[in-house]
């Protein structure tokens, strides 16, 4: 689906109009009618007052195929279960259910291991051999580099 298509879709989806829309962005409404035929796309900062107002990624809104994993659990995630900061805003490097409103759920990496060990499946391995599977993996991932160093 094509950028325009998305942002009409998600402005019809929360019952605003054209000009609420631009309102809301300080842009005119031409601009957003441009936008949506796809004569235009808008700028970055656009894209993340729009993110924002819509509550979604600007991945979503740009339609982007890139797949995320979250940088504290390694799970792949997509908009609807991104984690979200202090201000409630979208924070697309977690999961929500390793960021809950601005605060980590997993501080200790005991912990973290703990979780993954008793949740996801590892069927050839056992749980010491799975736990040092995930003690691997979780060094790779950015949230756990400097706390395992």
């Amino acid at each position: 689906m094509s950028t325009g298509k998305i942002i009409k879709a998600l402005r019809e989806a929360c019952l605003m109009t054209q000009s609420e829309l631009a309102d809301q962005l300080h842009v005119t409404r031409q601009a957003v009618s441009r936008w949506e035929n796809g004569e235009t796309t808008p700028g970055s900062d656009l894209l993340l007052a729009m993110s924002e107002t819509f509550g979604v990624s600007v991945d979503q809104i740009l339609d982007s195929k890139q797949i995320r994993y979250c940088e504290c659990c390694g799970m792949p995630i997509e908009t609807s279960i991104m984690g979200k900061d202090k201000k409630g805003k979208i924070d697309p490097r977690y999961c929500k259910w390793c960021l809950e409103d601005g605060k980590f759920i997993y501080t200790d990496k005991e912990q973290m291991l703990d979780f993954l060990v008793a949740n996801v499946p590892h069927p050839d391995l056992n749980d010491e051999e799975a736990r040092r599977f995930f003690q691997s993996e979780l060094q790779k991932l950015p949230y756990w580099q400097n706390k395992m160093a």
